[in-house]
């Protein structure tokens, strides 16, 4: 027998947010993961904020390759179409990585040089240069269909009293 259970992580919150305004998100609105408080309330702006006309969760999807040349499929946390000036001609496409800060900026090499960590600084290496891989694609992709892409950390969603 198959079981239905979420592969959620149970250290992060995380979900499924439901819809206030179920008429301005794209896809399934049943289906609305959100991975930690930061996509919450991220969903919460997207879905109460009367100048985001429509919104979706991981999309579009964007290919990418890593550099050993395997293509890999990037899932961007979220896009959003918003009015600009309240002209309802006048449309900007976003698509939209959440990110701590700290991911942003390629790794410090450890000071005290232990197995553990030297392996932790070598996973965040690869995992500066894969986001930077994906997000190097991302901001090709918006530009080719008339998007921007942006990151937007921590520091952004409590500038704009997302996260206390």
């Amino acid at each position: 027998m198959s079981s239905n259970k979420s592969k959620f992580n149970n250290k992060y919150k995380q979900g499924f947010y439901h819809l206030q305004n179920p008429n301005k998100y794209i896809g399934d609105p049943t289906n609305i993961k959100f991975r930690s408080s930061w996509e919450y309330a991220f969903c919460t702006f997207l879905d109460m904020n009367d100048k985001i006309i429509r919104w979706s969760c991981e999309q579009p999807v964007i290919t990418y390759q890593d550099l050993r040349g395997r293509t890999h499929r990037y899932f961007p946390d979220f896009y959003y179409e918003i009015l600009k000036n309240g002209d309802p001609h006048d449309i900007k496409k976003v698509i939209v990585e959440l990110k701590p800060e700290s991911e942003l900026y390629p790794p410090k090499k450890p000071l005290n040089e232990t197995a553990k960590s030297l392996e932790n600084y070598e996973y965040a290496v690869r995992t500066h240069i894969k986001n930077k891989l994906k997000w190097s694609k991302a901001t090709e992709y918006a530009e080719k269909y008339g998007a921007e892409f942006i990151i937007i950390t921590e520091k952004h969603l409590k500038q704009r009293g997302l996260l206390r």
